[in-house]
């Protein structure tokens, strides 16, 4: 938007000396008087601006309840569970398609990775003198390493830590002496790391010194041998992934754990009270910028504005509405738990959602999702299309006023630029004109001093 401001190009310190009026005051005060109407255009267009932007933020906030509402319409919601396990050997988690369930698991041996140490040096950096190959060979990758006389134990270990096979090298200090220590990267039996020492000895390749062998996971799940290369097993139990810690019981005395999948609505409460969460902004939001009771709106443009006020009452009443085809006791939102304010807003009560998705949890699914038996839509479907038709279509109510209000700013704007060239042209004219008659005050002072004339020239 243009400064209130028309400065002209043409200088006006030099009018004024012919006729001794002050030309440039006088011309700056006409022009002034011209910029009222256009100080007025410009505090209009910064309103009708706002009001613009302030429609878009509200239809924003709708938008974003219109994703709270469809994620509730979406019946993967109503089917949300949870695993647990009666032992720390065996946490339990639920992925997709998990189903109710009690399952026996029992765990006789974990997974493992390989770790060898070699025979004890007396240093870690001194050379070892030792010349010849070793062969390092994990599944069906093998890697060989020269090793010369002036290599030393970290020498030999960053060389198999560089192999590029599944491995890690170290040297550990166990007090007296120091040992290279390689331990396989991935776990299970078919990582299990082999050695050929050729032209020397570390002890390596000697039996004695694998500390740990490279394992599987043994299981059982309801009696069904289970066998795993890692400690993660998938797909013993349908959308349950069972993380082994710890075996069940001993060799001698085994046990199970037991590992219950139930129907877990915590992570629907979370989606109903963003729901409640994402409402109660687009009330608050409705009653700040269009106004409400004692509150007046933050833009005058904006009070009472149809399109918010459409909005707000399209939604009270879609919220604290029947739903046709429910089960009477589970009809409305109050009956989960979400309850309507006398300030338009909604609260949420977890221990009435509870007890409601514990007593019936079908009904309360069809409260909120359309019924693909009875076709009856559920509120959550009929506030989502509510919302398009108010805000998110492009010819929603929202949207038509939003563009209703950048056309009238685009007129403004042009409004604005002529108004500019007038106040231009008009205190071009005022100074010709000025200018005109300092040229012909001077005229007849010249003349009045020619005839011979006496006194002062006025």
């Amino acid at each position: 938007m243009s400064n209130t401001s028309i400065t002209s190009s043409i200088n006006l310190s030099s009018l004024g000396l012919g006729s001794g009026i002050d030309d440039s005051s006088i011309i700056s005060q006409l022009v002034a008087i011209q910029t009222i109407p256009l100080t007025a255009l410009q505090t209009e267009q910064t309103n009708v601006s706002s009001a613009s932007q302030t429609i878009t933020q509200f239809a924003s906030l709708m938008s974003s309840l219109n994703s709270a509402a469809q994620t509730l319409s979406d019946p993967t919601q109503y089917a949300s569970y949870a695993a647990t396990s009666s032992s720390p050997a065996v946490v339990a988690s639920t992925t997709t398609g998990a189903q109710a369930g009690s399952y026996d698991v029992s765990v006789s041996q974990l997974a493992q990775a390989q770790l060898t140490f070699s025979s004890p040096q007396t240093s870690s950096t001194n050379a070892l003198g030792f010349s010849g190959t070793l062969g390092l060979t994990v599944g069906s990758s093998t890697q060989s390493i020269t090793v010369n006389p002036g290599d030393s134990l970290a020498t030999i270990a960053s060389e198999i830590s560089s192999s590029g096979l599944p491995v890690s090298a170290s040297v550990v200090y166990t007090g007296s002496s120091y040992r290279l220590q390689v331990q396989g990267l991935n776990t299970g039996a078919a990582n299990a790391i082999s050695f050929n020492e050729s032209g020397f000895s570390l002890g390596l390749s000697d039996a004695a010194n694998t500390y740990q062998a490279a394992q599987d996971a043994h299981a059982t799940v309801d009696g069904n041998a289970i066998t795993s290369s890692t400690n993660q097993i998938t797909g013993a139990i349908p959308g349950v992934t069972l993380a082994l810690t710890g075996t069940t019981g001993t060799s001698t005395s085994p046990s199970t754990a037991t590992v219950t999948v139930a129907s877990d609505p915590s992570t629907l409460e979370t989606s109903i009270q963003a729901f409640v969460t994402a409402y109660n902004n687009v009330i608050s939001a409705g009653h700040t910028d269009a106004g409400y009771g004692s509150t007046t709106a933050t833009n005058t443009l904006l009070t009472g504005d149809q399109g918010i006020r459409t909005s707000l009452s399209q939604l009270s009443t879609l919220v604290t509405s029947s739903v046709a085809g429910t089960d009477p006791n589970y009809s409305d939102l109050s009956s989960a738990g979400v309850t309507f304010n006398s300030d338009g807003t909604l609260s949420f009560s977890s221990s009435t959602f509870q007890s409601a998705i514990a007593a019936d949890p079908n009904s309360v699914e069809k409260l909120f999702v359309t019924d693909p038996t009875t076709g009856s839509n559920g509120i959550m479907g009929q506030i989502s299309t509510a919302i398009q038709s108010l805000a998110t279509n492009s010819n929603s109510v929202l949207q038509s006023e939003t563009q209703a209000f950048q056309t009238r700013i685009t007129s403004l704007k042009s409004d604005e630029t002529a108004l500019q060239a007038r106040i231009a042209q008009y205190q071009t004219t005022m100074q010709q004109e000025f200018e005109a008659m300092d040229e012909s005050v001077n005229e007849d002072r010249s003349l009045f001093s020619q005839v011979g004339g006496t006194g002062s020239f006025v």
